[in-house]
């Protein structure tokens, strides 16, 4: 019978649109940031994209198909759906956490940006995103 004082731990869930991919993170979502580096921006379609990092050891893809890899640096590897293209996510060689696309979360409605990489690629026509700002 399980102990009712064991804490229980998020568990978040996602995949690609036609849902070729899925995959399940367990534990708390780490640095949620917004990116407007070429390849982001490029990779999302739009002017940047929307991360949040999970622990590699707490990570699983889950199928059922098997994302497809593309290393955009050296160091750098991204993963996208290989039947409908939905980014997915990316991690850099050697690093604790890989970064998963807000947009492939079942439910990112909850993580809001508390970073901003490359603001000065961010369009002119794009308002600042509040959480991103440093205190005035």
């Amino acid at each position: 019978m399980p102990n009712d004082d064991t804490p229980t731990q998020e568990v978040s869930t996602g995949g690609c649109l036609c849902g070729h991919i899925r995959f399940e993170a367990t534990g708390e979502p780490y640095d949620p940031h917004v990116c407007a580096c070429p390849h982001c921006a490029r990779l999302s379609g739009g002017p940047l994209m929307a991360w949040v990092g999970f622990r590699r050891t707490a990570f699983s893809w889950t199928g059922p198909g098997t994302p497809r890899s593309y290393r955009s640096w050296p160091t750098m590897e991204r993963w996208s759906c290989p039947v409908c293209s939905t980014p997915l996510g990316a991690a850099a060689d050697g690093e604790e956490y890989l970064g998963i696309c807000v947009s492939a979360l079942d439910d990112g409605s909850e993580i809001t940006p508390v970073g901003h990489s490359f603001r000065h690629n961010t369009p002119a026509w794009l308002p600042p995103i509040p959480s991103t700002q440093p205190p005035p």
